[in-house]
């Protein structure tokens, strides 16, 4: 069972029944049975579906477009260009300094990156649709091609991806702490590496799905999409398309897998809906894997170059950062130049630090555009961060959970503000890390690892701790992010006669068990039985506003949400039973839909009685109460931030004669506050765990010097296969947030130091050698390239 920290946080649940139970989600069995329904399940009387013609070019003016061919094509129904309709996606984040490059529903009169969309086809099936899009004729200009983030920061001329730019950075921005220059002066080391980070994408086994169904007699428009935010999506689609959003509708049915691709809107999609308007008929869209790879999420891809000024006792004094980010040939709705903001903002990490400057660039190159991704630019810091202790460590003869343990912030000190001004709120990084040891038995892997060593074996641990902050308020959101996107959530519960409960939440889920977790919030903060709470999302008609499923921010937010609810209704029902039992509701209890006195066990109350009173026979209500059981409930934690944390422990072995490298064991210990539903959390961390080796071991999307996208299919593309999984081993301590009901968030957190102890790792395993692994990833050949190169330390 996870351990529970003592500390003071009157925001807890008053009973926790439910909470704190692993109760198997209410969806697997049908998931699991195929009886899911995802947006390309649904088919409509009159659909037609689309396909797009994308440029081949990865820098390209477009000369003309000729689409006759294409339109006298059997079952081709529309065949649709820029020029003829071509929409400016908006934007929601206005950053001072940050360029808003153009982003047309389809390409007008340039491409900027293979994949691009420039012709959209309506026909009468997808195979008709694809075989259209051969009998189109474009002719391309060719313009000179940048794929190389750090090229592309000097190029001028034809090469600029935006030529009234006058050159290619999209965005800009440092901070420098006032003691940087002094802690560097007083420095005993300065450590400096130059650190690569590769160019991954999220990859979710439902790709980016669309259907769209205008009708014309109502003038209304009914999307279904595979999104993370279905109320955004309508705020977007009716600010793009100048379309009234009340009469916008958008279901997002089962979605399978977010990793924040999905709260990212593209061209293609807007072109789905745009067709559906001309032709008043629904019109389907569903990405292919090859489309996927080609163009959505698009992240991680930085160069690093940092500098420590560390003490000869391990003491880190201070860090400078030079970060170069490509971003594709732009941003995506609606984060922007977000993920290269939270990676500067995030290499700090658990650590002691006060002097941090960080200069970031985040350049234009002729590939798919930047978007969020799982995870969102920390991975990168704690890669960063988490390197760099261990090249100290290792310099200074020091064990790398010694210099850690020396650096972390101790946990009498929080909340804590990072230097460029990030509170971190509870937290005891230094327990978590001591925990992961313990739980590893890190000091008989040592002993394993000399032993083996003597066999010709080299084994390697790895080490690496992050801190995430999730759910961040609007003030902060609104105010140093510069983003038009509020961080509350909200929950409407109603109850019927029958004294069962409804909740709409305003988040739609991607497989977190929302329909489960949320089911048992509410059962312990209204009294009522599991059983009789039912949980509806991703509705806009029904649900009340929300902003989505992002940043692990859903059990922080929804979950407040629905006990501030909660405790709204239960003030009702204790009032009506208060009055039909002769009792003040002061002396009166909910637990398990029954009503009864503290103080005499014979005055009792079903909540279905209630339930009954409040909306059939209103009569015998309080004077003057309103009748009904209905509330709606938005809720924003106090505190500006919310934030995670963990420890992982890598245990691996590399083979440096053919560069492979098996993870053989991987520990985790984190701290994501008051787990509502230790089993479904504890599954995401698998998941996301899962995604982050991918990225350290596999995953790179490698582009060719002419701008094509060479790894664009799952033969080229790798993913990580369960065989490929090693025994995952997690535990959790419990510090409860500042937030109702003490959560923090999760989902994202296991992919975040992923990489960094992976390398920490290989680095170790290689450890007699004279390596240093710099780049991801952690791909056999660059691994075989390392050991190769070595030279046996003396």
């Amino acid at each position: 069972m996870p351990e529970t920290i003592t500390q003071a946080v009157p925001q807890l649940l008053e009973e926790q029944l439910m909470v704190g139970k692993s109760i198997k989600p209410r969806k697997d069995l049908q998931l699991l049975k195929g009886a899911g329904h995802y947006t390309d399940d649904l088919k409509l009387p009159n659909m037609v579906y689309a396909a797009f013609l994308r440029s081949p070019y990865g820098h390209a003016r477009i000369k003309s477009i000729d689409v006759a061919r294409a339109r006298e094509l059997a079952g081709v129904v529309y065949v649709l260009t820029g020029r003829e309709t071509a929409r400016n996606l908006v934007y929601w984040m206005q950053k001072p300094g940050m360029r808003t490059p153009e982003r047309f529903s389809l390409a007008t009169d340039k491409v900027r990156y293979v994949g691009e969309p420039v012709v959209a086809v309506a026909a009468e099936s997808r195979a008709v649709a694809e075989d259209a899009l051969e009998l189109i004729d474009v002719e391309y200009e060719p313009l000179p091609i940048v794929i190389d983030a750090e090229e592309s920061l000097r190029s001028k001329g034809d090469s600029l991806l935006y030529e009234d730019w006058g050159d290619n950075v999209l965005f800009h921005d440092e901070h420098k702490s006032v003691g940087t220059e002094a802690a560097f002066s007083e420095a005993d080391f300065v450590f400096e590496e130059r650190l690569v980070s590769n160019r991954y994408s999220p990859t979710p086994i439902e790709t980016r799905a669309i259907l769209a169904i205008h009708d014309r007699n109502q003038n209304t428009l009914l999307v279904y999409a595979s999104t993370q935010f279905p109320h955004v999506l309508r705020t977007f689609l009716s600010q793009t398309l100048d379309f009234p959003e009340h009469r916008i509708r958008v279901i997002a049915p089962n979605v399978g897998g977010g990793f924040g691709i999905k709260s990212a809107v593209f061209q293609d999609e807007v072109t789905t809906v745009i067709l559906s308007m001309k032709l008043g008929r629904p019109v389907k869209w569903i990405e292919d894997r090859k489309e996927h790879l080609l163009m959505a999420g698009h992240e991680r891809q930085q160069v690093h170059y940092v500098r420590c000024a560390v003490k000869k006792d391990g003491t880190l004094l201070a860090v400078k950062d030079r970060i170069v980010a490509d971003f594709g040939c732009s941003g995506t709705f609606w984060t922007e130049v977000q993920p290269a903001m939270l990676t500067s903002a995030s290499i700090p990490g658990p650590y002691r630090i006060h002097n941090y400057d960080f200069d970031l660039w985040c350049i234009v190159t002729n590939k798919a555009p930047c978007g969020p991704h799982r995870g969102f630019g920390r991975p990168v810091a704690a890669y960063v961060i988490e390197r760099m202790m261990d090249i100290i460590a290792k310099k200074l003869g020091m064990d790398p959970a010694e210099i850690r343990l020396k650096n972390m912030i101790d946990a009498i000190d929080m909340p804590w503000t990072t230097p460029i001004g990030v509170t971190y709120d509870t937290g005891n990084y230094k327990q978590v890390l001591q925990r992961t040891l313990k739980l590893a038995k890190y000091e008989e892997l040592r002993i394993l690892q000399q032993s083996l060593k003597k066999e010709g074996r080299s084994l390697g641990l790895g080490i690496a701790t992050y801190v995430e902050y999730t759910a961040p308020s609007s003030s902060r959101l609104q105010g140093p992010l510069g983003w038009a996107v509020g961080g509350w959530e909200s929950c409407r519960l109603t109850v019927d006669p029958s004294g069962k409960v409804t909740a709409q939440l305003g988040m739609a889920g991607q497989g977190q068990a929302h329909e489960t977790v949320f089911a048992q919030v509410i059962s312990d903060a209204l009294g009522v039985r599991f059983d009789d709470v039912l949980v509806n999302e991703g509705d806009t008609q029904y649900a009340p506003y929300g902003f989505g499923a992002w940043a692990s921010r859903g059990t922080v937010t929804t979950g407040g949400a629905c006990i501030k609810a909660s405790r709204r209704l239960k003030d009702k029902i204790l009032a009506i039973a208060a009055h039909l039992l002769k009792e003040p509701p002061e002396d009166l209890q909910i637990r398990d839909s029954m009503i009864s006195s503290r103080k005499s066990s014979r005055k009792e109350i079903s909540f279905q009685e209630v339930a009954d009173v409040a909306i059939r026979f209103s009569s015998k209500l309080p004077f003057g109460m309103e009748p009904g059981l209905d509330v709606i409930s938005f809720y924003e934690p106090d505190a500006p931030t919310t934030c995670s944390y963990a420890t992982h422990l890598a245990l691996l072995e590399v083979d440096p004669e053919t560069g492979f490298v098996r993870v053989m064991k991987y520990f985790i210990v984190d701290d994501s506050g008051v787990l509502i539903n230790p089993m479904t959390a504890h599954g995401q961390v698998h998941g996301a765990l899962a995604h982050g080796i991918g990225g350290a071991m596999l995953e790179e999307l490698v582009y060719t010097s002419d701008g094509q996208l060479a790894s664009s299919t799952f033969v080229d593309y790798l993913l990580p296969t369960a065989d490929f999984m090693p025994e995952v081993v997690v535990d959790s301590i419990e510090t409860p947030s500042l937030t109702l009901g003490g959560f923090k968030g999760l989902g994202e957190g296991a992919a975040i130091p992923t990489a960094a102890a992976i390398t920490n790792a290989i680095d170790d395993a290689l450890s007699d050698f004279d390596v240093k692994f710099l780049e991801l990833p952690a791909k056999p050949e660059y691994v075989h390239r390392l050991a190769q190169n070595r030279s046996v330390s003396k």
